[in-house]
């Protein structure tokens, strides 16, 4: 039986692939060496200790590399000039406390220049009426061989009060490396023609350049008005340069007359404003009033009323002329008042 076996084996085999039949022996998997482990494992080890190392070895040689600072930059910087100089505009008394210089300010987000220079600045209001100034409109910086710059930015207040003073600061934008000490501040319109006020940060500055001054008069003028004579009796003349916040226009001066009226008469006298009968002559010329106080009837029996009558004329004049129209026909009566 066995050798019959054997026997017919290749025979079988042989037919088979005559047939076209084939016979597919499975591949036994194979299992890795256990020989191969202790190897994997030592270049494991070894791998981990050689990175080690190397980390060890550069975090040693960054730690002690020299950090290299670029000394060329610029730390931003404020340079402060104290100025404490006073000058007066429309009325108000404008101080400047100090100046200040950086390359911009924490709490100023407009800032279009290089630069910035800012102005702090102190306002009072000595008068009795409140007093409205748009400092964009009116204040410019003044640097050496450029144009005027106006303001950026303006934490100050638009209107002062009666009696008040107030603090803030006027922001202008300035060239990299501009000077404090070579700037000014001009105070005035141009398109509305005003007298200017500079205010020179250092260097020469005449204070009293724009002081109101006020002169005393004894002058008494006897007016007849419909056969009523009122008594005038010219108190002061008071010149300047600004009344009741309004700058006077560049080359004149503000001319304030200050009146006490007595009326003797029994009867209420009706004259009328100071605009129908009062002028001021200038070069041959009659003025009208810019403003008046007085009243326009004088109480029978009443003394010391009192009233201001006020003109715009040409600056720095010292001998003046007042005139006191006659009603209802022509005419005018001139009396002099010196300064």
């Amino acid at each position: 039986m066995t050798r019959k076996s054997l026997a017919t084996t290749p025979v079988l085999e042989a037919k088979q692939k005559s047939s076209g039949q084939s016979i597919v022996n499975a591949p036994k998997p194979k299992r890795p060496s256990t020989r191969l482990w202790p190897w994997l494992s030592i270049l494991l080890l070894t791998g981990l200790l050689l990175l080690s190392g190397v980390s060890y070895f550069t975090w040693n040689w960054l730690r002690n590399v020299p950090v290299m600072l670029n000394t060329n930059v610029v730390k931003p910087q404020t340079i402060t000039l104290n100025v404490m100089r006073t000058v007066s505009y429309a009325d108000l008394s404008l101080t400047m406390l100090s100046a200040e210089y950086a390359n911009s300010f924490s709490d100023d987000f407009i800032h279009p220049g290089p630069a910035v220079v800012r102005l702090n600045v102190q306002i009072s209001n000595k008068t009795n009426v409140s007093i409205a100034v748009v400092y964009y409109d009116v204040a410019r910086l003044l640097v050496p061989k450029q144009q005027p710059i106006a303001p950026t930015n303006v934490q100050l207040a638009g209107t002062v009060q009666k009696g008040a003073t107030v603090q803030g600061w006027i922001d202008f934008p300035v060239a990299a490396g501009t000077q404090l000490t070579s700037l000014k501040l001009r105070l005035g319109s141009i398109a509305l023609n005003e007298t200017l006020v500079m205010l020179p940060f250092s260097g020469p500055f005449d204070a009293n350049q724009f002081v109101n001054h006020l002169y005393p008069q004894s002058l008494v003028i006897y007016y007849n008005f419909k056969g009523y004579v009122l008594v005038y009796h010219l108190m002061s003349v008071d010149v300047r340069y600004s009344y009741n916040g309004s700058e006077v226009k560049a080359g004149q001066q503000f001319y304030i007359f200050n009146w006490s009226v007595d009326n003797f008469n029994g009867s209420d006298v009706w004259p009328g404003f100071g605009f129908d009968y009062m002028r001021m002559v200038v070069n041959g010329n009659n003025l009208p009033p810019i403003d008046n106080t007085l009243p326009n009837i004088f109480k029978a029996r009443s003394k010391g009323v009192g009233g201001r009558v006020v003109y715009s004329a040409v600056a720095g004049m010292k001998a003046l002329t007042i005139a006191f129209m006659v009603q209802l026909a022509p005419g005018q009566n001139n009396y002099p008042v010196n300064l």
